[in-house]
């Protein structure tokens, strides 16, 4: 091992058995994940870890919990749009695991723009490990070491050789999970009658249920960019939506979009539902849910297919449900045996998980009988 920071003995905070469970615990509970690979970073000398996963020309990913809010920063300012690191990394199918110099020349770590925004937030060098997945995706472990340190050693690279067969077992495990998860979440719409897809980080259709489908052609088009809308308007206010999905800039976008009377429909309510649960959706590369609401339909989805969907405890789904069928916030209070502001905090919890603004958006979102809100 290197000397300083480099040195295995002087820096390993867990031993590889420790590493191991970490990694077979996420494989089952994704949200385990971010841990796990901040136990693979220290391992060798690195301050943090990034995971990021490809599939059909979008790229999404976590971190390790220390790197969170540098990552969030970093995933907002759009810079994860252009990583020549995961291009160049694609490109070197002999390499199972790449560092920063095996695929740039010293000139081009010390002034390509990318490495100059990446030392910005406190990394600098990196040592990654490639893993193919099903249906052509792919994952990326990325260990990170701030630029102002040494570069990762050859035994770093020797370290995550040794891992790649478990970290490919506990990647495949959870995205295998996770995609079940979706088909689940859509076969529960299915049952319901209500049509509902699902979406990736940029926009592009995952899956869809037989509902959404007959919708597809007419009033939403399959793009290869982005799934859209034909109504102008709506499409527009859609893709505004799609491309606030993260955390910090969903606040400020439409997530209920309405939709005129068309052939063959009468008027529609698009939902956009944000997935921020963990590693879950990151690993089967969903990153909203779209429902669509059809004026006439009458059924409110049950407290239990609420919970679920939105990850809920019993008492938020409880007044969601509630406030669906039409009860006041005194009403739902009394019912309840609890006051007023109690009701409000779980309110605020569920806007929050289901990614609506105001009241009348939940209605339109678990009441499919309710008119349009206005944009």
């Amino acid at each position: 091992m290197q000397s300083g920071r480099g040195g295995r003995a002087a820096m390993a905070a867990f031993d590889d058995l420790d590493v191991l469970d970490g990694l077979y615990e996420a494989a089952v509970l994704p949200e385990l994940w971010p841990e796990a690979i901040a136990r693979c970073s220290a391992q060798v000398g690195g301050i943090g870890a990034v995971m990021f996963m490809a599939r059909a020309g979008q790229t999404h990913g976590f971190s390790s919990p220390n790197l969170k809010a540098k990552f969030d920063e970093w995933v907002a300012s759009g810079a994860m749009a252009y990583n020549p690191r995961i291009e160049r990394a694609m490109a070197r199918p002999d390499l199972p695991v790449v560092r920063d110099q095996d695929l740039f020349t010293l000139e081009e770590i010390e002034t390509l723009p990318y490495f100059q925004t990446v030392r910005s937030y406190g990394v600098g060098w990196s040592v990654a490990l490639k893993q193919p997945l099903p249906d052509d995706a792919f994952t990326i472990l990325s260990l990170e070491r701030p630029g102002t340190e040494a570069a990762f050693g050859d035994d770093a690279v020797r370290w995550l050789l040794g891992m790649k067969p478990h970290v490919a077992r506990a990647a495949v495990a959870s995205t295998r999970l996770a995609l079940e998860r979706l088909a689940a979440t859509l076969n529960t719409f299915t049952a319901l009658g209500i049509p509902a897809a699902t979406v990736a980080p940029g926009g592009r259709m995952i899956d869809a249920n037989p509902g959404f489908g007959r919708f597809l052609g007419t009033v939403f088009l399959d793009r290869r960019v982005r799934l859209g809308l034909a109504e102008r308007g709506a499409d527009a206010l859609l893709g505004e939506a799609l491309a606030r999905l993260h955390r910090d800039l969903w606040s400020k976008a439409v997530g209920s979009i309405p939709v005129r009377a068309g052939e063959g429909h009468g008027p529609l309510v698009v939902h956009v539902v944000p997935m921020r649960r963990s590693a879950h959706d990151v690993f089967a590369g969903a990153g909203a849910l779209l429902v669509v609401s059809e004026l006439g339909a009458t059924q409110t989805l049950d407290a239990g297919v609420i919970q679920t969907l939105f990850d809920l405890t019993p008492a938020e789904a409880r007044v969601a449900r509630m406030l669906a069928e039409g009860a006041a916030i005194g009403e739902i209070a009394a019912a309840l045996a609890v006051s007023d502001n109690t009701v409000r905090g779980h309110l605020k919890v569920v806007f929050r998980k289901s990614g609506v603004h105001r009241q009348s958006e939940l209605v339109a979102l678990l009441r499919p009988a309710v008119s349009p809100p206005a944009p």
